[in-house]
């Protein structure tokens, strides 16, 4: 794992604990990063076992990268509102997404 500074942008396609999240967009940072998951930070609770969609800004490559992850945890960091969650990257069967060339990256 990497740590980052790296902004992003997460669209929520599926949370079947909290469908009101559907098509929801939220900001947040990753706080780092590896090949096949994310930390990120967020200010709300997400859902585990929620679908992501996630839009990366890698500011020193000037690249972005679309990639969906399933969250495995979320828990709240020691301030109120301020949530930590992983991700685990994967393949979608229904749309292309960056993972490929965001796995060389760590190569």
């Amino acid at each position: 794992r990497f740590e980052s500074a790296a902004d992003i942008s997460l669209k929520i396609v599926f949370s079947s604990e909290n469908p009101a999240l559907l098509g929801k967009l939220v900001k947040g940072a990753a706080l780092d990063v590896s090949a096949n998951g994310l930390r990120i930070s967020l200010s709300q609770a997400v859902k585990l076992d929620s679908v992501l969609d996630i839009w990366i800004t890698d500011k020193e490559l000037n690249r972005k990268y679309f990639l969906t992850g399933n969250v495995r945890w979320c828990l709240e960091s020691g301030k109120p509102g301020d949530f930590q969650i992983g991700l685990i990257l994967r393949e979608r069967s229904d749309t292309v997404t960056d993972l490929r060339s965001w796995r060389e990256a760590f190569k």
